[in-house]
């Protein structure tokens, strides 16, 4: 707004001077008809068109040069109207008046200034001003030429155009004052200004932005500080992130220096993905990663040699062969692997077909009862291949197959594994029902997934102390009403005697009597020591081995004696409602001897079903 109010007078003057066409004056008539011609057309076109006939006509025509310059100025053609506004002012300066000449001079300066001709400009200003002699106006022009110097970065020429300017005239302090404190704020922004510019080619980049800052808070459009600013901090987010880089790859390399593989990898693959290529890091990464699987790879050697070697000291020759197999399958020429491979074959070729597919039978089953699938399949498959029709290695065969293809594709969520931790609560529930056999089965299942989780060593060994030891009493308890012989049954036996029976003395004296008094009773080591001086005497009486294996069983007792019982229940298929649980008792016996003979090995049979009978039952 103050700078249309400098044009108002100027505009005033312009408005009369065009206003009266009968003041100009030319050398020639027609060249005066042209002119005013120019003077009542409408468009800008015209207007040229004329005032050029015009010009022809009479070059000296200063009014028709002026309003050809205006003309072409109206049409923003600012390179013609100086031309034509030059011409004017030069025609007849000695018989121009001095307002016709102002008003020239000003319309001359302003197109210079569209133009950037700064100097010219400025010259047109002072020359325009000169020939003013009122104070108001030559103050006002003064003001014009201290703001442009001041807009051109010209602050001292500036300060001091203002300065002359406001001690001519009082109309415009207020526009002077406000001019010369602008000039200051300017003179502390360039201070501030280089300032930054030398603190950042000295790469103080935090100080060179602080001072900018300080620059955008006072004048927000000062010059280019809002893309310094930006460029500013684009370099120190680099530098920020230089100096993380610098910090993990020298984490990195302290930690492979200090034998930390696992951490190395980890710090160097952190690197490489945030930094892409910064120094050798790659290649320092690929050469730790090698080295970590090394480290791994060795391990594992270690712990499949040493197994090896367990299993030959022991002369179990399949164990052996499949342990030093598996470390010349990851390292080809591992210490003497080779020579104790050939070792552990003759052992095993010295003993006969039979022993051989036995061994690896049970050794399949051991597998398979500790959930080691890929072991299992590889012991079977032996077997099928030394004798394919041996017991029901065929059938075993193909249900691991199809276990192990369900295993490996993706499981829908509802049926995703127990994370560990759900395997240790569902264990803690087993232990506190006293169910050993299920505890046990799956705090393996715990060891298997994280060797050291809580304290999943201490419960197992508990979970197998106790299987060894007891059973517990529910399982005998829940045996159903028409199982026979029960002990239910015998308990109504002994009291229909004690009804029927007209002499008491005779049923006192009959072991038979005797012992179901002592069920009756509750007295269980009693009656079990009643049966088994009845089976001592008479072995053949076979009704009489499920009682008393189920007394064993409700008693908790796995010694010699009660094996020796439960093997008989086995070997002659008698009805028992805890067969299960016995032949677990006997097969666990079995494992513990390491036993392969025929019977061991139905025995381990009869337990792998059994425990495919409870494992379908719980889906």
């Amino acid at each position: 707004m103050k700078n249309v109010r400098i044009f108002f007078p100027c505009l005033a003057l312009l408005l009369s001077l065009a206003a009266r066409p009968a003041a100009a004056q030319a050398q020639n008539a027609q060249a005066m008809n042209w002119f005013n011609l120019g003077m009542n057309e409408k468009t800008a076109d015209k207007k040229i068109a004329a005032y050029q006939k015009a010009v022809e006509l009479d070059p000296q025509f200063v009014e028709a040069l002026y309003n050809l310059g205006l003309a072409y100025k109206q049409q923003q053609d600012y390179r013609s109207a100086a031309q034509y506004l030059l011409r004017a002012y030069q025609a007849r300066p000695d018989k121009t008046k001095g307002d016709t000449q102002f008003q020239i001079l000003y319309e001359l300066a302003a197109s210079y200034k569209k133009l950037g001709r700064t100097e010219d400009y400025m010259e047109a200003i002072r020359a325009a001003k000169d020939l003013r002699a009122d104070a108001a106006m030559k103050s006002r022009l003064q003001l014009e030429l201290g703001r442009f110097l001041y807009e051109q970065g010209r602050l001292e020429e500036a300060e001091s155009e203002l300065q002359a300017g406001r001690q001519m005239s009082v109309a415009n302090s207020g526009e002077f004052a406000d001019m010369i404190q602008k000039i200051e704020l300017a003179r502390e922004a360039q201070a501030l200004y280089e300032a930054a510019h030398k603190a950042a080619a000295g790469g103080e980049l935090r100080q060179a932005r602080a001072l900018l800052e300080q620059i955008q808070a006072k004048q927000p459009g000062y010059k280019d500080t809002a893309a310094k600013l930006t460029e500013l901090n684009e370099k120190l987010e680099g530098e920020s992130k230089k100096q993380s880089f610098a910090l993990l790859y020298e984490q990195a390399q302290k930690y492979a220096a200090a034998g930390n593989l696992e951490m190395a990898v980890a710090t160097y693959e952190s690197l490489v993905q945030q930094a892409g290529v910064y120094k050798d890091a790659r290649s320092k990464f690929q050469a730790a990663r090698q080295q970590l699987e090394q480290k791994q790879l060795e391990a594992k050697l270690e712990a499949e040699y040493a197994n090896g070697m367990s299993a030959l000291r022991s002369n179990d020759w399949t164990r052996a062969i499949l342990a030093f197999e598996k470390t010349l399958e990851w390292d080809r020429n591992y210490r003497d692997a080779r020579k104790r491979l050939t070792e552990a074959q003759n052992g095993l070729n010295r003993e006969s077909t039979e022993t051989i597919v036995t061994r690896y039978y049970a050794e399949g089953v051991r597998a398979r009862s500790r959930d080691d699938l890929g072991g299992a399949l590889a012991a079977f498959e032996k077997v099928r291949r030394l004798n394919p029709n041996y017991r029901n290695v065929a059938a075993l065969i193909t249900e691991l197959e199809n276990t192990l293809a369900q295993q490996s594709q993706p499981a829908p969520p509802a049926a995703a594994p127990a994370s560990t931790d759900s395997l240790y609560q569902q264990a803690l529930a087993f232990i506190e029902k006293q169910d050993w056999m299920q505890a046990a089965v799956t705090l393996e299942k715990v060891q298997l997934l994280q060797p050291n989780y809580r304290d999943v060593v201490d419960r197992l060994a508990l979970a197998r102390t106790n299987l060894n030891r007891a059973t517990p009493a529910a399982q005998v308890a829940q045996a159903p009403e028409n199982d026979e012989p029960s002990t239910t049954a015998y308990l109504g036996s002994a009291l229909a005697a004690l009804i029927l029976l007209p002499l008491v003395g005779l049923m006192v004296f009959s072991p038979i009597a005797r012992a179901r008094l002592h069920l009756m009773r509750g007295d269980y080591v009693a009656a079990a020591a009643s049966y088994e001086r009845i089976l001592e005497r008479h072995p053949n009486r076979a009704k009489f081995y499920p009682i008393l294996a189920d007394l064993y069983m409700l008693m908790g007792r796995h010694d010699e004696k009660a094996l020796k019982i439960f093997k008989v229940i086995l070997q002659l298929n008698l009805a028992t409602k805890h067969r299960d649980a016995i032949n677990a008792v006997v097969a666990e016996n079995f494992l513990t001897e390491g036993r392969t003979d025929s019977d061991a090995i139905e025995v381990l049979e009869s337990a792998l079903q059994a425990e495919r009978r409870k494992q379908s039952s719980r889906i």
